[in-house]
């Protein structure tokens, strides 16, 4: 994959981040440097390890594949891609309440649980990302700017605006790993 297409990508599955921050971010009354840095260092060093660990496996599996095209991983990353993409839309579309109230405690336990959740699915689209055989320095660079962006953002859009903004950031997300889907397909299975 081309770098526009990894941004494409990372960014659709940073979203699932950008609305958890959003609804911690609607709780604080006020937003701190200090947890804001700390929040950021924890999430982009686990979203990085998690794409990098998956992506990793996906080009040790890509290797192993006797197809010299490697149509096979092609079509399964595509296909995670699609799944992926269904997910954060069935998640916007399920839109879950969320209570609003002041809480200027980080819950650090909640946070890191939710975080697990999230480096689940980036971890198997590195997994599909390394299918693709996309250059590792490149995952990790986007990963890492985009899960700092996103939390960063997070917090302040939950903060002025509340946690309404979340259910559009999945279906923008879904939206955006369903393109790459469709892509994966054009460029490397349907050539």
């Amino acid at each position: 994959m081309n770098w526009l297409e990894t941004i494409l990508v990372t960014l659709g599955i940073s979203l699932d981040i950008f609305a958890a921050m959003e609804c911690k971010g609607a709780q604080l009354s006020k937003i701190e440097k200090k947890p804001l840095v700390i929040l950021c260092v924890l999430f982009a060093v686990w979203q990085t390890v998690a794409l990098y660990l998956g992506s990793a496996a996906g080009a040790f599996l890509r290797m192993r594949e006797v197809s010299p095209r490697g149509g096979n991983t092609q079509i399964i990353a595509a296909a995670i891609f699609g799944v992926l993409g269904i997910l954060m839309i069935r998640k916007a579309w399920k839109n879950e309440p969320i209570i609003e109230r002041r809480d200027d405690r980080y819950a650090w336990k909640s946070l890191v649980a939710r975080l697990s959740l999230i480096s689940t699915w980036t971890l198997v689209l590195g997994v599909a990302l390394g299918f693709l055989g996309t250059g590792t320095m490149v995952l990790l660079t986007v990963i890492s700017a985009a899960t700092v962006i996103v939390v960063i953002a997070g917090l302040h859009v939950g903060y002025h605006m509340g946690y309404e903004q979340k259910t559009k950031a999945y279906a923008i997300g879904g939206v955006l790993l369903l393109v790459g889907a469709v892509d994966t397909i054009f460029r490397f299975v349907m050539v």
